[in-house]
C-alpha cells in the first residue's frame, strides 16, 4: 500500500487522509472496487480521485502483464524439459539401452512320410513360447533353451532328447547361422518380435533320407506307406458321408483313442476315391485304391473344435489336388469365418479343386455332396460373418483393422474374394466398390463420393445431401455430424464437395490401405473380368423381377399345382431385399443373383412333414401342393426363410 500513499504525499493530499485510508486498508485493489462517491468520503478533492485511480489502474495492468509473462515463461520452460526428456529416452546412454529382447520360440518335427518339417501342436508338447534372451545369445544359445522348453526332462511325446539331432529355423523355415546374434536379426528384419523354430530329425532318418530321396527320384513315386499303428481304446469310429449308400463292406477299422477319433465312410461302388483329401487344421486324410491303403494321421474332427490361426501346420509344401483330384476342406457351422481364413493361408488353394464338407455344431457331418451348392453356402456364411465382424458402414461397408487379423489374415481374406469370383462368380457387393477397384487396378473407376454416401447412415446422408443442395440449415448440426468423420474444416456452402471429396478418399482409400494392400496380389489375377465393377454390383442385385425369371415351372400344370406357382409368383413379387436374397440363398446357396435357373417341382407332402425342399446344388425347390391360401403359403415360406438355419441333409 505504500505506493499509492507516496503517490498521494506528492500531490500534497493531508497527512491525516492518508493515515485514515491506511487505517481503513484501502489499498490499490479496494480503490478500483470502489465508486467516486465511496471515495470522496476520503478524498474530498475530485482531481486527486481521478489520479489516484488512474494511478491503480496502470499499475495493476502491468502486475497482470508480468503474470501473463510469468504463466509464458514457465510453460516454455516445461516444454523445454519435456522434449528434452523425451529424446532422452529416444536416445539413452549406451550402458542404460535394454540388453533384452522378446523371441517366440515353435518346435518342427520332420515328418518322414511327408518329406517335411511339420510345426507340433501345444497338445502334442509344442505350440509356442515366449521367452526374454539377451540380445548376444546366438543359435547354439537358443537351441539349448529350445530343447529345454520342448523336452522337459528330456523326454516327450516323440522321444527322448537323445534320440534326435537338432537345429535352429528363423520365421521364414531359413536355417538360422551359427554366429548370428538375437540383435543382429532384430536390426536386419525390422520386425517387431521374432520368431524361431527348433527343427528336430530322427539321427536314423538323417542318416537314410539322402538314400531313400534318390530312390523316390528313380522310380518317380512316393515311398510306401506300409501299416499304421493306432493305439487301442473302446472309441467307436463314426461315419462322414461323402456319397450315397455304404459300399466298404466290412472292413476291419482299429480302435482309436479319443483324439485320433476320424469320422470316415467312404462310399460309392464307383466312386473315385483316389487321391482324395480332406484337410481339417490338424487333421489329413488320404486314400489309395491302388494299394488299397487307408492313412489316418491323427486329428479330432468332432465336437466343439476352435481353430488357432496363429498356429496352424504349414501345408505349403504338401502336395496340392488337381482337377481329377479335389480338396474337401472341413469346415464347422458357425466357425466358418475363422476356419476359411486358415485353410486359405495356403495360396495353392487358389488352382485346387475345393470342395467344401460342413460339420454340425454337435460333431456330425452334413450329408450335402458338394457340387457347388455347398461352396455357394459356404462363401454366403463367410461374407456375411465378415461383413458384420470386420466392416463398418450403412448400404456399402468398409473393413477395419482389427489387432487379431495380420498380414496373413488379410492376404487369406483376399484370396477367398478372388475365389469366391472365379469359381461361383460371388463378389459380396456391400463392400464398397471403390476397395475392389484400388486394389485390382491400383485406382478407382466408380465415384468414391457416391460410395461414401452409400457408407453414411441415413439420417447423415440426408443432412449431407441437404448441405450440397440447399446450403446450410443447421450449423451445429451439420458440424457435430462432419466431427464423427474427423473433419477439420469449417464447412460453407461453397466448400461441400472439397470437404467430402477427402473425407470419402480418407474413410475408403487411405483408412483401409493396409488391407487394399494384402488384396492386390489375389485380386489382380481376377481384374481383366471386373473392368466394369459397377456393371458387375448392378447385376449381383437379386430383384424380384430377376428372380421370376429364374423358376422353371413344368410344362403342364394341374389345378392344385398352378395354385402354388401363383401363390410363389406373388411371394417373390411382393419380397423385398432381404427375403429375395434368404430366397436365393435357401435354393441356391448364394444370396446374391447369379443366374442359377430354380427348377420347382411338386410333392404331396401335407400335416407336420409339409414344408419347402431345396437342393443348392442342383437348385431345385421342392413344394406341397396342400396349403389352403397364400396367407398358409406366405407364413409357412417366412418362417423357414427366417430361421436361417438350414442343414443339408440330402446328398
Amino acid at each position: 500500500m505504500d505506493d499509492i500513499f507516496d503517490f498521494l504525499r506528492q500531490r500534497n493530499v493531508p497527512e491525516d487522509i492518508i493515515e485514515a485510508l491506511d487505517h481503513e486498508k484501502i489499498d490499490r485493489t479496494a480503490v478500483l472496487e470502489m465508486t467516486d462517491a465511496q471515495l470522496s468520503a476520503y478524498l474530498p478533492s475530485y482531481g486527486d480521485r481521478l489520479a489516484l485511480m488512474g494511478f491503480c489502474r496502470r499499475n495493476a495492468n502491468s502486475t497482470r502483464k508480468e503474470t501473463l509473462f510469468q504463466r509464458l515463461r514457465d510453460k516454455l520452460r516445461r516444454k523445454n524439459d519435456q522434449e528434452e526428456k523425451g529424446e532422452s529416452e529416444r536416445n539413452p546412454p549406451k550402458k542404460t539401452r535394454k540388453t533384452m529382447r522378446k523371441v517366440e520360440l515353435g518346435w518342427m518335427n520332420y515328418d518322414e512320410r511327408d518329406g517335411i518339417f511339420k510345426q507340433v501342436r501345444t497338445k502334442r508338447g509344442g505350440g509356442t513360447r515366449k521367452i526374454d534372451v539377451c540380445k548376444d545369445v546366438v543359435k547354439e544359445d537358443l537351441i539349448r533353451i529350445a530343447r529345454g522348453l520342448f523336452f522337459p526332462c528330456g523326454r516327450n511325446a516323440e522321444g527322448g532328447i537323445e534320440e534326435f539331432e537338432f537345429d535352429l529355423m528363423d520365421f521364414k523355415q531359413a536355417v538360422v547361422s551359427d554366429d548370428t546374434t538375437v540383435g543382429e536379426l532384430y536390426d536386419d528384419t525390422g520386425l517387431t518380435l521374432l520368431r524361431f523354430y527348433l527343427s528336430s530329425q530322427r539321427k536314423t532318418d538323417s542318416e537314410t533320407h539322402q538314400s531313400e530321396e534318390q530312390e523316390r527320384i528313380e522310380h518317380q513315386s512316393p515311398p510306401s506307406v506300409g501299416s499304421a499303428s493306432i493305439p487301442e481304446t473302446t472309441q467307436e469310429v463314426k461315419s462322414l458321408v461323402v456319397g450315397d449308400t455304404p459300399s466298404l463292406g466290412s472292413a476291419s477299422i482299429p480302435e482309436m483313442t479319443q483324439e485320433e477319433v476320424i469320422h470316415l465312410d467312404l462310399v460309392g461302388e464307383d466312386t473315385d476315391f483316389e487321391g482324395i483329401s480332406y484337410i481339417d487344421s490338424d487333421l489329413h486324410v488320404e486314400c489309395d485304391t491302388d494299394d488299397s491303403n487307408i492313412v489316418y494321421v491323427s486329428g479330432t474332427i468332432s465336437g466343439d473344435v476352435e481353430q488357432d490361426l496363429d498356429d496352424t501346420l504349414p501345408m505349403l509344401q504338401q502336395d496340392m489336388p488337381t482337377e481329377n483330384n479335389p480338396m474337401i476342406l472341413i469346415i464347422h457351422r458357425g466357425q466358418v469365418l475363422r476356419q476359411l481364413i486358415g485353410h486359405f493361408y495356403n495360396d495353392q488353394l487358389m488352382n485346387a479343386d475345393v470342395q467344401i464338407q460342413f460339420v454340425l455344431p454337435d460333431g456330425t457331418y452334413e450329408k450335402g455332396l458338394d457340387s457347388g451348392g455347398v461352396v455357394r453356402d459356404c462363401l454366403s456364411e463367410f461374407w456375411g460373418d465378415f461383413l458384420e465382424q470386420c466392416t463398418t458402414g450403412n448400404d456399402l461397408k468398409v473393413p477395419f483393422l482389427r489387432h487379431d487379423f495380420g498380414q496373413m489374415e488379410w492376404e487369406s481374406v483376399g484370396r477367398i474374394l478372388a475365389f469366391g469370383w472365379e469359381r461361383e462368380r460371388y463378389l459380396p457387393v456391400k463392400i464398397a466398390p471403390a476397395i475392389i477397384e484400388q486394389a485390382a487396378f491400383g485406382f478407382t473407376r466408380s465415384g468414391v463420393l457416391e460410395n461414401f454416401l452409400k457408407y453414411l447412415p441415413p439420417s447423415d446422408r440426408s443432412l449431407i445431401d441437404s448441405w450440397r443442395s440447399n446450403g446450410i440449415e443447421d450449423e451445429n448440426e451439420l458440424i457435430e455430424v462432419l466431427s464423427t468423420y474427423d473433419c477439420r474444416k469449417l464447412p460453407t456452402a461453397e466448400n461441400a464437395n472439397a470437404i467430402l471429396q477427402e473425407l470419402a478418399h480418407k474413410t475408403l482409400i487411405q483408412e483401409p490401405a493396409y488391407v487394399i494392400e494384402q488384396w492386390e496380389k489375389p485380386l489382380r489375377r481376377v481384374k481383366d473380368s471386373l473392368k466394369d465393377l459397377p456393371a458387375v454390383y448392378e447385376a449381383l442385385q437379386p430383384t424380384a423381377k430377376k428372380v421370376l425369371k429364374l423358376l422353371h415351372f413344368p410344362d403342364t400344370l394341374d389345378f392344385s399345382q398352378k395354385k402354388i406357382h401363383n401363390h410363389l409368383t406373388c411371394y417373390v413379387k411382393n419380397a423385398d431385399t432381404l427375403h429375395l436374397c434368404n430366397f436365393l440363398r435357401f435354393c441356391t446357396g448364394s444370396d446374391l443373383f447369379l443366374g442359377k435357373t430354380i427348377t420347382v417341382n411338386f410333392n404331396q407332402l401335407q400335416g407336420l412333414q409339409r414344408r419347402p425342399i431345396a437342393h443348392t446344388c442342383g437348385c431345385v425347390l421342392q413344394l406341397s401342393v396342400h396349403y389352403d391360401s397364400y396367407s398358409d403359403f406366405s407364413s409357412e415360406m417366412n418362417k423357414v426363410l427366417k430361421s436361417n438355419v438350414w442343414v443339408m441333409d440330402i446328398v
